[in-house]
């Protein structure tokens, strides 16, 4: 969180402390009788909200402040309140709306009276919404912020939202999709203006798709049909040819250093035994063996791997009949299949 958004947070909170205490301090039986019009059980949860609030447990004043709101939604006292709390909790576009709604009723005494409060308060969310407004073409056009639909072009009315950063999104069937980043700031109007252009028709005529199934997006006529798997098998062999004629390079090889060592004219003389001699030879023939043995198991697995691949996990490939699809193109649709 930046410096400048760490102090608007803290300045809203102590904003919403003071017009909690400036609201709520007053006892009913100080209110004028034009501001008592709610019922005594919309009094009762209104004061339980106000010391709730006292006590930071927002989250069960707002749920308490809001069975006051069912019972009497036209309450501007309530709707004030609502305001308030939505405001402690950081949700502006809740706290701007019932605050409206509250403001709309400039003559009400309870507005009259709290003129000042209402004010300052109104001020700290308008530094925290800002407005965006999209205009362009094609009209449809969806148009999303995160994600979220706000809307179709052209948008009745500029979009509310927080301050913040967003991507803006904007795509329609049949068109290249705009996607842009934008920051939004407090008291701010951004304005964006987007057209989308068509697919090529190239494009659009080499895809294809079955009977009933437009060209949507992601779809792809290829998944329906049965999965090869003839590479695998010859990869498998492959390696196990490579393997296997590794093994016998390495019997041969061993062979040939065996009968060195067995050769006694080599090997053999007055005074020295036969590993002081040929002691190098030995070593070869020992690693000849586990290079043979080894590469002698692997061909094998990957025989085995590529038999079991080609006779059993292979599904047998068996004709299809009937019709398997279309494609578009500026002459015409055509469709294809087997019978």
């Amino acid at each position: 969180m930046t410096v400048v958004a760490r102090w608007l947070a803290h300045g809203a909170l102590l904003l919403s402390g003071l017009v909690l205490v400036g609201l709520g301090a007053a006892p009913a039986a100080a209110q004028s009788a034009a501001e008592r019009t709610e019922s005594p059980e919309v009094e009762k949860l209104v004061t339980a909200a106000i010391a709730l609030r006292a006590q930071s447990r927002d989250l069960d004043a707002l749920e308490t402040l809001k069975k006051a709101a069912e019972i009497e939604p036209g309450s501007v006292r309530v709707q004030v309140h609502l305001s308030n709390v939505y405001q402690a909790l950081g949700e502006w576009l809740a706290a701007d709306q019932y605050l409206r709604l509250a403001l709309a009723q400039t003559n009400h005494p309870y507005v009259v009276r709290h003129r000042q409060a209402l004010d300052e308060a109104r001020s700290v969310i308008e530094d925290n919404i800002g407005m965006v407004e999209v205009d362009g073409q094609p009209a449809g056009a969806e148009v999303r912020l995160n994600g979220r639909l706000v809307g179709t072009l052209p948008l009745a009315a500029p979009v509310p939202v927080t301050v913040g950063s967003y991507t803006l999104e904007v795509k329609l069937a049949g068109h290249y999709s705009a996607v842009r980043p934008i920051a939004v700031a407090g008291h701010s109007f951004l304005r964006e203006s987007v057209r989308l252009e068509r697919l090529p028709t190239d494009e659009l005529s080499t895809r294809t798709f079955p009977i009933g199934v437009g060209p949507g997006p992601g779809h792809d006529a290829t998944l329906d049909r049965p999965v090869e798997r003839s590479w695998l098998t010859w990869t498998l062999a492959g390696l196990g040819a490579a393997t296997g004629v590794t093994a016998i390079g390495a019997v041969v090889y061993r062979e040939v250093h065996a009968n060195r060592w067995n050769d006694d004219s080599r090997c053999l003389a007055v005074g020295q035994t036969r590993a002081e001699l040929c002691g190098g030879e030995r070593d070869k023939v020992e690693s000849a063996d586990g290079l043979a043995l080894a590469t002698g198991v692997a061909a094998g697995l990957f025989t085995a791997g590529a038999l079991l691949n080609a006779f059993v996990f292979t599904e047998p490939s068996t004709p299809r009949t009937g019709l398997a699809g279309c494609s578009l193109s500026p002459q015409g649709a055509s469709c294809f299949g087997s019978f």
